[in-house]
């Protein structure tokens, strides 16, 4: 016999469980992205280091010297300089590894953050118990936490692709035409 009200209920039940699937798959996509954010950011090191290496060894063999420039040569110089350290900040601040043990939510141990707060195993084993690992809200939790961290991520190599882009047409300009 039909119950209107248990196929109702098992519809709900579907969609969520739909729901769950999508975020697990957003959750997915998400620790890839983390990865693609990384590797971005240590390019940009790379590429940077490359360059300082370059003006470094121009130095040490004394092919170049800043000081040869126009007194507007050196300040463009020096300006590209502060911005290519800032570059070489915002990419290292893009892979510096982040995690909180601060939060606090309401189903339990989500996540290796919250598993570290707790001082001995016997209070982590306890608190694993009453946490609800195989709800929709754990995979919400750590999707929401990575999305917010990936935010941060990309937001800072493309700072860092801005200044570095930036840096070097400073000091191009500096060495090539103000010289």
């Amino acid at each position: 016999m039909f119950n209107p009200k248990r196929a109702a209920a098992e519809r709900e039940a579907a969609l969520l469980e739909q729901k769950h699937q999508a975020a697990k798959q957003m959750l997915a996509e998400a620790r890839a992205d983390v990865v693609q954010a990384d590797h971005k950011a240590s390019m940009v090191l790379a590429a940077l280091g490359i360059g300082f290496a370059a003006v470094l060894g121009g130095q040490l063999a004394g092919t170049f010297d800043s000081s040869s420039l126009t007194d507007f040569g050196q300040w463009v110089w020096w300006v590209g300089v502060v911005l290519a350290i800032l570059a070489v900040a915002a990419s290292a601040l893009a892979v510096w590894p982040r995690f909180t043990t601060k939060d606090h939510p309401q189903f339990g141990v989500m996540y290796w953050g919250h598993a570290a707060r707790y001082k001995c195993l016997p209070d982590l084993v306890e608190a694993f118990k009453n946490s609800d690992t195989t709800s929709p809200q754990r995979t919400l939790h750590q999707f929401w936490r990575l999305s917010r961290l990936l935010l941060l991520k990309y937001s800072l190599v493309r700072i860092s692709l801005i200044l570095a882009g930036a840096s070097g047409l400073a000091l191009g300009a500096a060495t090539i035409v103000i010289r």
